[in-house]
């Protein structure tokens, strides 16, 4: 009888200590992702759109940080991919990467961007938009095909999701804008 109650004690500290690795995604942070409700992604030369760099924080069930975590950037074919870009990290001590999201184009539905930390979905994001996108396809960098199909959408009341970049569900505005000009402005393409 000692010998099992001490292997239950075991166990259950066992199995403690795997939990404290498993992240828990109701306490987990992907920002500004999450404050977008969506994911942006645009070419990271000359310099990145703050919109694309997100602060992965990974937390488990009890509310600590998990230091060490994998934490990868999964996204669907559609969504082109900057050949040099790392959707890829590791969390420091205080459970945190910082992970800039290089590519363009756009995708909506389920399976658009997975954000998984040591293997456990953390996000399911439903859509991913980048301001290199020409209405049919994304090629690398932010140029005048792509002002040519925002353009004609900017302030006239036309609702379209692969230009709503704030999520904001309506009509193409400023606050599009203000995304979609960064980028165009810095010709914002491919390392």
């Amino acid at each position: 009888m000692k010998k099992l109650l001490s292997a239950l004690v075991l166990l259950a500290l066992c199995s403690g200590f795997a939990m404290a690795d498993v992240p828990d995604q109701t306490k987990c942070n992907v920002d500004p992702a999450d404050a977008l409700h969506g994911v942006i992604i645009c070419e990271a030369a000359p310099a990145p759109l703050a919109e694309t760099i997100n602060l992965v924080t990974v937390r488990n069930g009890s509310n600590q940080v998990i230091a060490n975590a994998s934490v990868v950037f999964q996204f669907g074919a559609a969504v082109l991919i900057c050949p040099t870009a790392v959707h890829t990290g590791t969390t420091n001590a205080s459970g945190q990467c910082t992970i800039t999201l290089s590519g363009g184009g756009c995708l909506m539905g389920a399976g658009a961007c997975v954000v998984k930390a040591n293997g456990v979905t953390i996000r399911d994001f439903t859509n991913v938009k980048s301001p290199d996108w020409d209405s049919v396809q994304a090629d690398g960098s932010v140029a005048a095909g792509d002002y040519a199909q925002f353009a004609p959408r900017f302030n006239q009341g036309i609702v379209d999701a692969c230009f709503d970049y704030d999520n904001s569900g309506g009509a193409v505005g400023s606050g599009d804008y203000s995304i979609f000009a960064r980028a165009f402005n810095r010709a914002s393409h491919c390392p």
